[in-house]
């Protein structure tokens, strides 16, 4: 009993860790202050024409890419996060 508690914990940590960690490597995928060329030089027209400045007319557009499995993921994941932290508390209690 001992030895699958020991695994399991271990397993867990693991697990935990591994997510943790996978976390700061998100960074990459989520630069949104970037222009294109096209943007650049449709930015300096207006310029010198005197025309209302505004960052989001020359920022491209974001994809909306929520759908139902995305929905799924978000949902299965809370769940999965919710029996995690119940089946830590009963162990962390079981062996206090």
């Amino acid at each position: 009993m001992n030895k699958i508690i020991k695994l399991l914990i271990i397993i867990i940590t693991i697990f935990f860790l591994s997510l943790y960690f996978s976390n700061y490597n998100n960074e990459y995928y989520e630069n949104k202050t970037y222009l294109t060329q096209e943007a650049i030089k449709n930015y300096e027209k207006d310029l010198k024409e005197g025309k209302i400045i505004l960052g989001d007319k020359y920022l491209p557009k974001e994809k909306n890419y929520n759908n139902s499995i995305s929905k799924l993921g978000l949902k299965s994941s809370s769940l999965i996060e919710k029996l995690i932290n119940r089946g830590l508390k009963y162990i962390l209690g079981y062996l206090d």
